[in-house]
């Protein structure tokens, strides 16, 4: 249990398309329903939780290197997304973050 209250931050990456910014997040054996998800216009936050289950039958021969306790990740975007518009799906852990990137088109008139 070494390491267990220890924030940790997945590994990551962002891709784009020319609608959306696409942030792909590993985050095996941790269940939907302990992440938290915060979109803001110009960033994404994960939080949640990884808990340890092992028996009590079991004993540790080497360290663990797995992530466990809170994680914790804030990503600054390159762009502006539509923040109510964020959706997520996890899927064999890993966590899919799709943002629709917010249309700036500005018409001038004369």
């Amino acid at each position: 249990m070494k390491g267990q209250n220890k924030n940790w931050c997945p590994a990551i990456e962002l891709n784009e398309t020319s609608e959306n910014l696409i942030l792909k997040a590993e985050v095996p054996g941790v269940e939907i329903h302990h992440l938290n998800i915060s979109a803001e216009t110009e960033s994404i936050s994960i939080s949640g939780v990884h808990d340890q289950h092992k028996s009590k039958n079991e004993k540790e021969l080497i360290p663990s290197q797995l992530h466990y306790g809170q994680l914790k990740c804030s990503v600054p975007l390159p762009g502006k997304i539509q923040a109510d518009k964020v959706r997520a799906e996890l899927i064999d852990g890993v966590l899919t973050i799709t943002m629709p990137k917010m249309n700036v088109t500005s018409t001038v008139s004369f």
